[in-house]
């Protein structure tokens, strides 16, 4: 069951936003990706058929334990990222170190991790 890197940037930032509330709303997926409505509840029904997470009806999504563990393994990615971007020399604020290690993140292979 192959994750592409839509699956894995939603699974990301619903991971993000629950390090930050217990509350993952819809619209607050679509805020954090700059997306719409209807394109968070198309992805959302597709994440949960494949076991990823659980949507109550008119409510709040949550992770289950292994699209915990399949975000979980992207923000340490990522993380690893944000650590040896500003090493590059290019001038990056923050949030667009940031912005750049989540794309890299979910484009790579997890293969290409072991040594960053």
């Amino acid at each position: 069951m192959k994750l592409t890197s839509s699956h894995l940037k939603y699974l990301l930032a619903i991971y993000e936003i629950a390090k930050e509330t217990p509350e993952v709303s819809s619209s607050g997926i679509a805020r954090k990706l700059s997306v719409s409505k209807p394109s968070v509840s198309t992805m959302l029904v597709s994440l949960q058929e494949r076991g990823f997470l659980v949507k109550e009806r008119y409510g709040k999504v949550h992770l289950t334990d292994s699209g915990y563990q399949i975000a979980r393994r992207i923000s340490e990615n990522v993380d690893a990222l944000v650590d040896n971007l500003p090493k590059t020399g290019l001038a990056l604020t923050s949030g667009e170190i940031h912005a750049i290690a989540c794309i890299v993140a979910t484009e790579m292979p997890d293969k290409n991790f072991t040594s960053v």
